[in-house]
This record gives structure tokens, sequence and C-alpha cells, in this order.
């Protein structure tokens, strides 16, 4: 994410979920036909740059998606009342895949990342969607204080369709994929601890990234209709 992001998530570090080093080591699907609790749980926290608070009503199984929601009610210190969905497991290298489709609500973005929770220093890699630009794709990874954030356009709106995001995370390699095509490599500040795998939809207070929330049809949703994790074999 980009380079204040940093700052976001430092806030995120105390309010999250404490989880232990019990990680992902075979292969599962997830096609979220009836629930996510097996392998997922909902947040309940906020952090800086969040106008909105996180709640675990915000998240549901429905038609066989899980649906994010993002809507202007107010939920404890915050205007809005968004959604954040993380997996119970840590996972350490191997091939991550969503299905999913992103809301076109200015001022939001929609995330699917990998993230470690109360890290000395700030590792995660990043697909994030901005509502402001559907037609982009804003790619991070981050092992300490500095950002690697990377914007790639793309040939489709991320709001209109599904399409499949997939992160090789090896290591010392990271690949960005979307729908089949390798839009992005890197062997620079790869993460090397375990983290989890997030999914989210929140509204953020920088305009110039996603666009004003005042402006935005609310409620919007975004939705994940698929996740696949292969372990990493050397």
């Amino acid at each position: 994410m980009r380079l204040y992001y940093f700052l976001i998530f430092s806030c995120l570090l105390l309010s999250c979920k404490t989880q232990s080093e019990v990680k992902q080591k075979t292969a599962f699907n997830d096609d979220f036909n009836n629930r996510y609790d097996a392998h997922w749980y909902a947040e309940n926290h906020t952090f800086g740059n969040n106008l909105a608070h996180f709640s675990e009503n915000n998240a549901k199984v429905k038609d066989g998606y899980v649906v994010l929601e993002l809507n202007d009610k107010k939920n404890k210190e915050k205007d809005y009342t968004a959604a954040e969905l993380r997996t119970k497991k840590m996972f350490l290298y191997g091939r991550f895949e969503a299905k999913l489709k992103a809301s076109d609500a200015l001022g939001c973005i929609t995330a699917f990342f990998l993230y470690r929770p109360n890290a000395a220093h700030n590792t995660e890699i990043d697909f994030e969607i901005s509502g402001k630009s559907p037609k982009v794709i804003t790619l991070n990874h981050w092992v300490d204080r500095r950002s690697h954030d990377k914007e790639i356009p793309l040939s489709f709106d991320t709001t209109k369709d599904f399409h499949t995001y997939v992160i090789h995370w090896k290591p010392n390699l990271i690949e960005w994929e979307i729908d089949g095509k390798i839009i992005h490599r890197t062997t620079t500040a790869v993460p090397d601890k375990p983290m989890q795998v997030i999914f989210n939809l929140w509204p953020t207070k920088s305009v110039s990234w996603a666009g004003s929330i005042k402006q935005a049809k609310l409620p919007t949703f975004a939705y994940i209709d698929l996740f696949k994790y292969t372990p990493y074999k050397k």
C-alpha cells in the first residue's frame, strides 16, 4: 500500500485479534456457498485513515458469495460501517487465489492482501482497487517502513464483473496475477514471516486516491466468490 498506509495499520496492530502461529500447511478451497466461519472471522476494529468501523454484521454469505457491505450507519466513533474478513490461520508461502468483484463507490477501497498482525515492522502483500479508478490495480508489499506501491492499468472494469486475482508468494519472489496473466513480479523486500489472508471494503480519507465518500452511493458492496490456497513446494 502507499507510504501513509504504514500509519494506518499501526492502529490496527493494537486492535486486531491476537493470532497464534498456527500455520495452514495443506491446500484448501472455500466457495462460500453456505458459510465463511470455518476458515475466517469478521473483524471489529478501525484504524486512522479509515472513515468507518469494521463490523461483523457487514460480512455475510448470500447466494454463494461473501458480501462485504459499507454503509453510512454511524458505528462507535466513525460515521460509516464497513467490513473485513480474516483467516483464522497464518500462511507461509504459496499460491493465494481469490475471485472477487470490487465496489464501484467513490471513496472506497476493495482489498485482497496478506498481512502479518502484531509485527515489529509492517509486513504485507496487496491487491487494492479504488472506487475512483476501477480500471487500475494498486499493488504493494512491505517488510518495513518503506512502501513499494505500483499502479497497473487494466483493460477491464474491476467493478463490473468477477475477476481472478492471484498472489504467488515464494522465498525471495512475489508475483501478482490477474485472470491468468502475471502483471508484476519482484524479488525486493519479500516478506518471510507467516501472514493472514484478508479481504476488506472501507472508505479512505484519501480523496486523491479513491475520491470522496461523501459523493458515494451507499450502501455499496464487494463480493468474494472463491478463495483457494496451495502451499509452496520447492
